[in-house]
């Protein structure tokens, strides 16, 4: 099966590349994202990105993840000159510690295919959910990447279900895509493939490939869903301060 996995996926990514899906297992899951997820919002932060959608009410989690394996999201700065100061990834099902499941979340710039280049930082990632934090300071320009990879493991291939949004019609829901968003959403969510680091891993794929969903006359690819949180250089104009002065003299 795994064989049949990898063979299917490298020909897809040959044929089709970023236009097309791949062959990971999706099972929608309610959202029941009251635990203690993140509301959208970071009192730290000054600006959010966010680009899934849950306004259905359903989410997606895919599994199926093998050698190496990195998906993530190439992102817009909301601000210039920020710095990005948190991320939270949706996990549906984790992975038990000490069997070598830990993985890498980085940030990284990206290229003119909004493929990953050089990491800015990284930290471990043992995917565990149901909402994976990390914690950052790092300077990034007006687009980059926040990149989870997984582990170089041994044996059948990591538990792990990862979430995005759900575009097509949940089993209680409307479609979301055309409803809750347009048509023509623009894709952030990608799986670039491994970096060649594991034995056996996947090969780099770029452009990356987006989370397949909705047939083609239907194009809102599945978001990952991960919340990235900025800070970003707040600056007050000589004269607007000297008018705060002035209430104080």
């Amino acid at each position: 099966m795994r064989k049949f996995f990898l063979a299917s996926f490298v020909l897809v990514a040959a044929l089709c590349m970023a236009t097309s899906g791949f062959a990971l297992e999706k099972t929608a899951r309610p959202i029941a994202d009251t635990l203690d997820g993140p509301t959208g919002w970071n009192a730290a932060a000054t600006c959010a990105i966010i680009y899934y959608n849950r306004c259905t009410l359903w989410s997606y989690g895919w599994t199926g993840f093998g050698f190496g394996d990195r998906l993530g999201v190439c992102a817009d700065a909301c601000c210039p000159n920020g710095t990005v100061a948190q991320t939270v990834f949706r996990v549906f099902t984790g992975a038990p510690a000490g069997y070598g499941f830990t993985g890498t979340a980085s940030i990284t710039n990206v290229d003119s295919h909004c493929c990953p280049t050089n990491t800015l930082a990284s930290q471990p990632w043992l995917p565990t959910g149901p909402f994976d934090t990390h914690n950052w300071n790092v300077p990034v320009g007006a687009q980059f990447a926040v990149v989870y990879a997984f582990g170089c493991i041994s044996g059948a291939g990591s538990p792990v279900a990862i979430g995005t949004d759900h575009p097509s019609a949940g089993p209680t829901g409307p479609q979301a895509c055309g409803f809750c968003y347009p048509l023509n959403r623009p894709n952030h969510s990608y799986y670039w493939g491994s970096d060649g680091s594991c034995p056996g891993g996947t090969p780099a794929i770029c452009p990356g490939l987006t989370f397949l969903d909705l047939t083609p006359s239907e194009p809102c690819a599945p978001q990952l869903r991960i919340d990235i949180f900025m800070n970003c250089p707040v600056s007050v104009d000589s004269k607007s301060w000297g008018n705060v002065k002035d209430l104080y003299r």
